[in-house]
C-alpha cells in the first residue's frame, strides 16, 4: 500500500509498505480521508518532540471497515466510521474512569508506534471505531477528531446558559469552540483577535463580538462588552505565552479558565496566583478526547453542527507535502486541509 512515511526532520516520503494484518479485536481500515494537523507538521519539522522517525503519522481518519475480529455485532466489513485515536493500557485507573489519553501508558494512532491515517489502510483497536450514517461525509469525518478535545472541555466545564465565553484564537480550535459554544447555549462569544483576516474569520463562525487586542484595550473592550462583570468561560487556543498569561484579566469572580494550546517548552508562564484563589477562579488543561465522539456525530447527522466550511484545502496523498507547505509558509488562507483518497 501507499504511506506518506515521515523519516526524518523535513523529510516525509510516499512509499510502498505491506498491508497491515489484523489480531483479535482489531480492525483493518481503507483510508477515505485523513486530516492534516498542525501538530504532524510541528513534529515532522521538529518543533515538537512527540515519538519518533520513521512513522506514518495522521490522527484524524475517516475510513471504511474492510477486515474485522471482534466480538461487536454493531460493526461490519463496509461500516464508515471516525477513529477514536487514543490507545490506553485498558486497566489502570485512568483508563477505568474514561480518561485513556492520560493513562501513564498512553498512545495514540498516528504517533510512533502506532502507524496512522496517511496511508491507504490503517490498522486500529476495534474499540477506537465510531460508526457514522451517510450523512457524515468523509470530509467532516476526517477533521473529526480536531474537534474533540475543544468539545470534551466544554462538556465538561460547562457554559451557564446564555453565558459570555471569551475565545483566543481563530485556528481550527479556536473556532471549534466558537461553533460549540453557540451550540450549547451561550449568549456573548467574544473572539481575541490581531489582524483583520481572524476578524473575518471570527464573525463568519460565530462570534458575537470581535475584539482586536492590536486596536484596543482588549480588557477594558470586554469589560464594556460584559457590562463589567467579564466571562463565565476563557479559553486560550493560540497557545502564544503574551496570550495565556493574559487570560485572567477576561474573566469574570468564579469563572473558568480553558487552557487548550500549548506553548513552547522554552516559555514560563506567569499566572497572578493570588487573583485566582481570592476570586475563585478554575484553571483547566484540554487535551482529553473521549466523550465527545458519539455527540458530536449526532450534531453532525442532526444537522445542528457543520465541519465542511473549516476545509480550506484538499490534497491527494502524493501530494502531502504540499499541504505541509502551508504551515511552513504561513499561509493564512488554511483553516484545515484534508488527504482524500
Amino acid at each position: 500500500m501507499k504511506a506518506a512515511m515521515w523519516k526524518g526532520r523535513d523529510n516525509v516520503e510516499i512509499v510502498d509498505i505491506p498491508i497491515p494484518s489484523i489480531g483479535e479485536e482489531e480492525a483493518l481500515l481503507k483510508v477515505r480521508a485523513a486530516g492534516v494537523c498542525a501538530t504532524d507538521y510541528h513534529i515532522i519539522s521538529g518543533k515538537l518532540k512527540i515519538g519518533r522517525a520513521p512513522n506514518v503519522q495522521g490522527h484524524e481518519i475517516c475510513g471504511e471497515v474492510v477486515e474485522i475480529k471482534t466480538k461487536r455485532t454493531d460493526i461490519a466489513v463496509g461500516q464508515r466510521c471516525v477513529v477514536a485515536t487514543s490507545v490506553g493500557c485498558g486497566h489502570c485507573e485512568y483508563c477505568r474512569e474514561g480518561k485513556q489519553y492520560i493513562c501513564n501508558e498512553s498512545g495514540e494512532i498516528g504517533y510512533y508506534p502506532y502507524y496512522g491515517g496517511y496511508a491507504e489502510y490503517v490498522k486500529v483497536p476495534v474499540s477506537a471505531i465510531v460508526p457514522i450514517s451517510d450523512k457524515v461525509s468523509d470530509r467532516a469525518a476526517a477533521i473529526l477528531e480536531s474537534t474533540v478535545c475543544p468539545t470534551e472541555s466544554l462538556m465538561r466545564i460547562g457554559i451557564p446558559l446564555a453565558g459570555t465565553v471569551v475565545i483566543a484564537g481563530t485556528g481550527p480550535a479556536g473556532l471549534a469552540f466558537i461553533l460549540l459554544s453557540r451550540i450549547m447555549g451561550a449568549g456573548k462569544i467574544i473572539v481575541l483577535v490581531r489582524d483583520e483576516k481572524s476578524e473575518i474569520r471570527g464573525k463568519k463562525f460565530g462570534a458575537t463580538h470581535i475584539v482586536n487586542i492590536k486596536t484596543c484595550d482588549p480588557k477594558a473592550e470586554v469589560s464594556a462588552i460584559t457590562g463589567g462583570l467579564m466571562a463565565d468561560v476563557v479559553i486560550e487556543a493560540t497557545g502564544a505565552k503574551p496570550m495565556i498569561e493574559s487570560m485572567p484579566d477576561y474573566v469574570k469572580k468564579g469563572g473558568n479558565i480553558i487552557l487548550y494550546g500549548i506553548p513552547s517548552d522554552e516559555d514560563e508562564i506567569t499566572f497572578p496566583v493570588k487573583k485566582l484563589i481570592v476570586e475563585e477562579i478554575s484553571v483547566h488543561g484540554a487535551v482529553g478526547n473521549t466523550k465527545a465522539w458519539y455527540p458530536l456525530v449526532k450534531l453532525i447527522e442532526n444537522g445542528t453542527l457543520d465541519l465542511e466550511p473549516l476545509i480550506t484545502h484538499e490534497f491527494a496523498l502524493e501530494d502531502i507535502n504540499k499541504a505541509f507547505d502551508l504551515y511552513r509558509n504561513h499561509d493564512k488562507t488554511l483553516i484545515k486541509a484534508i488527504i482524500k483518497f
